[in-house]
């Protein structure tokens, strides 16, 4: 299924990728033999905290041994750094925790430690954060003061200082390609410019994913330019390896420049300059950029020359928040660097935050271009003529309707999206298929199929299915195993052929795996000199994260419907027996109103839930026309519990909507809706609520 977001939502603590910064020093002795020792009146502990960028806005927070918190910083600012005086009464060892937190109530962690009263530096980065999860029985660096209180963990100086030397081997080859092996990640002096040990924390990714209660999986990736097709260096271990093998060599010339992460708030902070102007300041549509400001941030002052999934600079399109009027006052901040593009101007991929003038965030990204004239990172879109995406994509399928509910099952995999453009004059679909090659080699293809605003992955037969989501691994909810697979209880779906991936292959998994995606069209292009309905046109997609395991999609909370609006879904479906058993049949002018009667909320959202950004309503156009799929979706602020989502036609032949909407036809059905959010690092979750019948064999 499609998730096209440009509004997100964060993953819960440490459900993150982490990159950070770095300069130089030893291990601090401390007090050993993991005794506690009373701070002194007046103990300050500073140190610098940071993501690939400062951890701008994190409140730092110290535990002590006992699980009391003896210290609290300012928000973090700009430069990251941070002190904090710590109660008379504290009894070290120490565990900090940076925490930010994003206005749906989601939260970004580092954590780092301090061994005893005599250490007074601490930084917090990933690296720290790292040492954090080889300190925690559990592997989880967001339990370690908790456990540290318990009596579970030790955190002393020679604890501390073993485990710094296991981190550094781990490490070698980046420590090497970097020049920063000599670095203390704890008690190292360094600034947030990009270079130095700021510079290898760049150049890393470390993701902590919990599957249990005692153990976490985790994986250290390097971020640098990788040719296309070819994987990206990384490590997956367990918490529970006790020995860990180092990274495997890296070339340094594939790594990030020196400078760049302060080339890249400079940038984020030229687009804000931009979007602070009045909208008929900035530009006028539908596609004309007019203040130096806006003009500035686009390669070569141009902003015709930015192109990203055939999508240009206009009110329609690309950068469209620039010709609104209530997009004024959009800051861009917590800009990190994801990779280099292999490509003759060695265009970089950087992950970003934008936050509205009402408050509301998003997530997303976009590719820069260094100017040879000045040295500063500009726009430039990834060049690419046609629509294409993929990411890491977990779901929990509930079946609501006909008593079935034994039957939910989550499922995990990847999203391959490609949306099913339509050639000019309504002549019919654009593509006439899109073969997909996975970072391990398997052969996929999409198709356009009916109403659907996507293109559907081909099944066996071949049969075009409703959903772009390649399912990799599926276990009931209940965990019970004596059922038939969900693949033969719910085969119009796409599922990986049997047996499924194990949960070691998927935690081995890379993030940034290379996707390759061949483009055969319809007709041919007259802009391109081969034949292109036999000869694709081929863009690369990375994912930025990888898939879940099932244990890790356990511990993640979703946002639910609630208990209200699902029985009035119950109480209008169709019963068992009828073509559109489990179904809502619509009558004519009926509106996608997902909210409860009476304007009650249609969702929740509890502590630790994400938050949707993204309702989407599945089903199939009226019995007397096409009987084709639909999709229908609307965008949400995360901080949103109902919504409506407004029928829209995909072409003159789509008759599921009610005199070309926004409303539904009569005879069409819903056959599902769903809650799709997304964390920082990519991956997108839905809670699918299924109204059809299973293949329920007796």
């Amino acid at each position: 299924m499609r998730n096209n977001y440009r509004g997100y939502a964060l993953a819960g603590a440490l459900m993150l990728a982490l990159a950070g910064c770095g300069g130089g020093s030893g291990v601090n002795s401390g007090a050993g033999g993991g005794g506690t020792v009373t701070a002194p009146v007046g103990l300050t502990v500073s140190g610098v905290a940071a993501t690939g960028a400062a951890f701008t806005g994190a409140v730092i927070t110290v535990v002590d041994s006992r699980g009391v918190t003896v210290g609290q910083s300012q928000p973090v600012g700009t430069n990251g750094t941070y002190s904090i005086t710590l109660d008379a009464a504290a009894v070290a060892p120490f565990v900090l925790v940076a925490n930010r937190t994003d206005a749906n109530g989601a939260t970004q962690t580092l954590v780092s430690v301090i061994a005893s009263a005599s250490a007074t530096t601490a930084n917090i980065t990933p690296i720290t954060t790292l040492i954090a999860s080889r300190l925690s029985p559990s592997g989880d660096p967001g339990k370690l003061a908790s456990e540290l209180a318990a009596g579970n963990a030790v955190i002393s100086a020679q604890a501390v200082a073993a485990t710094v030397t296991e981190v550094q081997a781990i490490l070698a080859p980046l420590l090497t390609a970097t020049s920063t092996s000599g670095f203390n990640p704890l008690t190292g002096t360094f600034s947030t410019d990009g270079t130095g040990y700021d510079r290898l924390l760049d150049s890393v990714n470390i993701t902590f994913l919990p599957a249990s209660s005692t153990t976490t999986n985790i994986e250290i990736s390097v971020k640098q330019e990788v040719p296309d097709g070819q994987q990206p260096i990384s490590l997956s271990f367990s918490s529970n390896t006790t020995t860990v093998a180092p990274l495997p060599a890296i070339d340094p010339t594939t790594l990030i420049a020196e400078g760049t992460s302060a080339k890249i708030t400079q940038f984020l902070q030229a687009l804000t300059a931009c979007y602070a102007l009045p909208a008929n300041a900035r530009a006028a549509a539908p596609s004309t950029v007019l203040a130096p400001a806006c003009l500035d941030v686009f390669h070569n002052g141009d902003p015709t020359l930015f192109k990203s999934n055939g999508g240009t600079v206009s009110s329609t399109g690309a950068f469209a928040g620039l010709f609104n009027p209530n997009a004024v006052g959009v800051v861009f901040s917590q800009g990190t660097y994801e990779f280099t593009r292999d490509n003759a101007d060695k265009d970089i991929v950087v992950g970003y935050k934008s936050t509205g003038p009402d408050g509301s965030e998003s997530y997303d990204s976009f590719v820069l271009r260094t100017s040879t004239v000045d040295g500063k990172l500009r726009l430039i879109g990834n060049q690419y003529r046609f629509p294409g995406r993929v990411a890491a994509y977990q779901q929990r399928r509930n079946f609501i309707s006909l008593d079935q509910e034994a039957y939910d099952y989550f499922s995990t995999g990847y999203v391959l999206d490609v949306a099913n453009r339509q050639r000019p004059g309504n002549q019919g679909p654009l593509f006439n298929r899109v073969v997909v090659t996975t970072p391990t080699g398997s052969v996929l293809t999409l198709q356009p199929s009916g109403n659907s605003s996507f293109l559907g992955l081909v099944k066996p037969g071949p049969v075009v299915s409703g959903t772009s989501f390649v399912r990799l691994r599926s276990e009931y909810v209940d965990g019970n195993t004596s059922r038939p697979h969900p693949r033969n209880v719910d085969p119009t779906l796409f599922f990986v052929a049997d047996p499924d991936r194990t949960e070691a292959s998927l935690a081995s998994a890379k993030s940034q795996g290379s996707w390759r995606f061949d483009y055969y069209l319809n007709v041919d292009d007259p802009a391109t000199p081969q034949d292109d309905t036999t000869v694709p046109e081929v863009q690369y997609y990375k994912n930025r994260a990888r898939a879940l395991t099932i244990a890790e999609l356990r511990t993640q909370g979703l946002a639910q419907l609630t208990p209200a609006l699902i029985a009035e879904i119950r109480s209008g479906t169709e019963p068992a027996g009828v073509q559109d058993a489990g179904q809502i049949v619509f009558v004519a002018g009926d509106p996608g109103d997902i909210s409860s009667e009476g304007g009650g909320n249609g969702w929740s959202v509890g502590t630790g839930q994400l938050p949707p950004t993204q309702i989407t309503m599945f089903g199939r156009s009226p019995r007397t026309g096409s009987n084709a799929n639909f999709t229908d979706s609307v965008e949400v602020r995360s901080t949103a519990r109902q919504a409506v989502v407004a029928c829209s036609q995909q072409s003159v032949t789509d008759d599921h909507c009610f005199n070309g909407g926004p409303t539904f036809a009569e005879g069409s059905r819903l056959s599902g809706l769903h809650l799709s959010a997304r964390d920082v690092v990519g991956r997108e979750y839905a809670n699918f609520y299924a109204l059809y019948q299973l293949n329920i064999v007796p």
